[in-house]
């Protein structure tokens, strides 16, 4: 299968997402599509998870943080331009969980990483997660989207996200701290733009040459910004 790859253009969490979601449209049977993607002081939220519960929402937004919440599931995640956003988008029947962790662990390999896949989402390296992903399906493509930390302020990521003691201790850890570690730890020459190039070296991908449906996008960035889709009743 032919990768395709296309970048995002800024770093509003609504309209990435919005975008991811419109690319679903673009994915056939033959060609997989590789989005990289930043948001600047953000933290996402799982589709079905409990706002309040999984972050300080009060403090964070009063800070200019922004609150997203994506259409898979999984566990809450802090996002800031030391972190890159990453989905891989195929036609259902060429979805393959295999070939997406081994894109990753390709990448990883090119920057002299020997990283191994932990559990159902994690990749890590050394004991300590650097990559986590979740994915989504819309009955005809798939998309399996995920984080590289490369050199994301950990220590905001610790002090905002607040994950349930007892989620930490099924790891084996005792925070978010002790489990996560940044690309960069390991070589000061790691950084998200030699990121992006391993990756659509990894992936052998060329420049996507499609435009996505403009209202499209406006109505998906409409939704993703909204407080009902965001905070549910929970605001």
């Amino acid at each position: 299968m032919k990768y395709k790859y296309c970048f995002s253009n800024g770093f509003d969490p609504y309209k990435n997402l919005a975008l991811e979601r419109c690319l679903l449209g673009l994915a056939d049977k033959s060609t997989a599509i590789l989005y990289l993607w930043q948001n600047d002081n953000t933290i996402v939220i799982g589709k079905n998870q409990d706002v309040y519960s999984e972050c300080r929402v009060d403090k964070f937004t009063s800070r200019g943080g922004r609150i997203a919440r994506r259409m898979s599931g999984g566990g809450a995640v802090y996002h800031d331009l030391g972190n890159l956003n990453f989905s891989i988008i195929t036609d259902r029947a060429q979805d393959d969980e295999g070939a997406y962790f081994d894109l990753i662990l390709r990448m990883a390999a090119s920057l002299g990483i020997k990283a191994e896949p932990s559990g159902r989402n994690d990749v890590i390296f050394g004991g300590r997660k650097f990559s986590g992903s979740a994915v989504y399906d819309d009955g005809g493509r798939v998309c399996r989207h995920g984080t590289v930390l490369v050199s994301t302020n950990i220590e905001k990521m610790t002090y905002y996200l607040t994950p349930e003691r007892e989620k930490l201790k099924r790891h084996g850890v005792e925070s978010v701290r002790s489990r996560v570690m940044n690309l960069s730890e390991v070589s000061s020459e790691i950084t998200v733009e030699a990121v992006k190039k391993r990756f659509i070296e990894a992936a052998g991908a060329e420049p996507l040459n499609a435009e996505v449906n403009r209202s499209e996008l406006e109505e998906y960035t409409e939704l993703f910004s909204s407080e009902k889709w965001i905070y549910g009743g929970q605001k």
